[in-house]
C-alpha cells in the first residue's frame, strides 16, 4: 500500500509540473501575440488603450489568456469603437 501511495504522489507531481509548463508556454505565446498586435497598431497609427503595448504584453505575460481577452475586447471587438481597428 505504501508503494502505491508513493507512486501516486510521484505521478501527481509530474502532472502538476506538466500543467505548469503548459501554463508558462501559453502565457508566453499570448504575450508575444499581444506584443505583435500592439506593434502592428502602432505602425498603422493607432494607439493602444489604457497603457502602452509593452505594458499590455507584460500584463498578458503575468495574467495569461484572461488579459489577452481583455486586450482583444478593448482593441478589436465590436463592443468598442467600430473605427478603432
Amino acid at each position: 500500500m505504501e508503494q502505491l501511495s508513493t507512486y501516486l504522489s510521484g505521478s501527481l507531481q509530474t502532472v502538476q509540473y506538466l500543467f505548469l509548463a503548459i501554463q508558462v508556454i501559453l502565457h508566453v505565446v499570448f504575450a508575444a501575440a499581444v506584443a505583435r498586435d500592439a506593434g502592428h497598431l502602432e505602425k498603422t497609427g493607432a494607439k493602444t488603450l489604457l497603457v502602452s503595448g509593452v505594458m499590455w504584453a507584460f500584463a498578458t505575460l503575468l495574467g495569461g489568456v484572461f488579459v489577452a481577452v481583455v486586450y482583444w475586447v478593448l482593441h478589436h471587438s465590436t463592443l468598442t469603437r467600430s473605427n478603432y481597428s
